[in-house]
């Protein structure tokens, strides 16, 4: 019974452990229940709480955000403009770098042509007073020549007046001042040359200061009975020459027509008559001159009833060769020659002028042409060429472009030697 009552109280107790350790656990689970419920529901409360202050922060965060997107919008849009304005701008300043390049250009080519302008200006100035200067000499020869009518023997050639004037330049050997001479003395015509004496030639080639024997070396007086001659006589004249055209090589000299003209009488020899015959014979150019050979010479001499040799000595050939090099004018020759001329030896040779100018062409070996680049070269005067030594021969033969050793050849100096002595021995 007490066994009974034993296990009872045991099982009792045990019973009462079991529940009191279920009520302890429902208790603790039920306490964790609360604790986590408590737990969830303040921590709810407070996420809720930060939930609403992140949510307000996030939407002022986001409207800051728009408004900050809205200020780069515009910044992109005030970036944007700029850059326009950046790239106009660039354009505009590579504009104005072009315009001065450009200006740069346009100031360097001024400068240059100014520069250019003032040598012109400096060149004209020293032109015109050479000018003016070899004006007032020329109207001082032509004044002394005019007091010199008193000479002449009109009686002998007869008279003439302004009214009457021939072109005297169509006789070779007459140039534009020469005619002004001969037109001081009251020489106009044709006519009046055609009836020249030697007496007469002799005291008009005195009163014109011109050099002795010309006159008739260049044969002014027939050439003057020619164009004295009526117009019906020239032209048969002419015509007579044209038929002497099959005397002449055109497969040599080439073919040239009216419309090909150059002025002959460019070439010193040639005057307007000459001309003329020239052309009577379809002769119309420098480069068929130019071709001449020695026969050529002389068929047109025989042809125009010109002076035997006349060709080749007034040097018509390298006249026209020079002529076809340069365009059909001297002074690219005489540029050229200009160049040069300082390296003449003046001190030497010695000065001349203008107006104590010789005959140069009494040398032989020196045609008209070559005594006009001489003269261009301040060398007048048969006691200048005497005066060359070896250096000052290839000197000038360099400067006047002649043939290598023909001044020796013709011996130059040794006839500029006696020509000298005879002028001094005739005063």
């Amino acid at each position: 019974m007490l066994t009974h009552i034993k296990m009872y109280l045991i099982l009792l107790q045990t019973q009462s452990a079991t529940s009191a350790a279920f009520e302890i656990i429902f208790m603790l689970v039920g306490a964790a229940a609360i604790g986590i419920a408590a737990t969830y529901l303040y921590s709810r409360s407070i996420y809720k709480k930060e939930l609403l202050k992140h949510k307000a922060e996030l939407k002022e965060s986001a409207e800051s955000l728009e408004n900050v997107q809205k200020e780069v919008d515009e910044l992109k849009k005030e970036l944007s403009l700029k850059n326009k304005q950046f790239d106009q701008l660039t354009d505009d300043n590579n504009k104005l770098q072009e315009e001065n390049r450009k200006l740069e250009k346009v100031y360097e080519a001024s400068k240059s042509l100014y520069v250019k302008a003032v040598d012109e200006v400096d060149e004209v100035s020293v032109k015109l007073h050479e000018k003016e200067n070899e004006l007032k000499e020329k109207d001082a020869i032509l004044q002394r020549i005019a007091v010199r009518k008193h000479l002449l023997n009109y009686d002998s050639f007869g008279t003439a007046n302004e009214e009457d004037k021939d072109d005297l330049k169509m006789i070779s050997g007459v140039g534009p001042f020469l005619e002004e001479k001969l037109n001081m003395l009251d020489i106009y015509t044709f006519d009046q040359i055609s009836k020249f004496t030697s007496k007469d030639i002799e005291t008009v080639n005195d009163a014109i200061e011109f050099f002795p024997g010309r006159i008739e070396r260049d044969a002014w007086v027939s050439q003057a009975i020619e164009l004295a001659r009526n117009g019906g006589e020239q032209s048969e004249l002419l015509a007579n020459i044209r038929k002497r055209k099959i005397k002449i090589n055109y497969d040599r000299i080439g073919i040239a027509r009216k419309d090909d003209a150059d002025d002959l009488s460019i070439i010193s020899g040639i005057g307007g008559w000459i001309q003329e015959k020239l052309n009577a014979l379809d002769i119309y150019t420098f480069e068929q001159i130019s071709k001449f050979t020695e026969e050529d010479e002389n068929s047109v001499t025989e042809a125009i009833e010109f002076f035997p040799g006349r060709i080749d000595r007034d040097e018509w050939v390298p006249q026209a060769q020079e002529l076809v090099y340069s365009g059909g004018k001297k002074t690219a020759l005489f540029e050229r020659m200009k160049m040069k001329k300082h390296k003449i030896d003046y001190a030497k040779i010695g000065i001349a002028h203008k107006e104590d100018a010789q005959d140069l062409t009494e040398i032989q070996g020196i045609g008209p042409f070559i005594q006009e680049k001489l003269n261009f070269l301040d060398i007048y005067t048969f006691g200048q060429i005497s005066k060359f030594t070896p250096v000052d021969v290839d000197t000038v033969t360099d400067i006047i472009e002649f043939f290598p050793g023909r001044i020796e050849r013709d011996n130059w100096v040794s006839q500029a030697k006696e020509l000298s002595k005879q002028v001094e021995i005739n005063g």
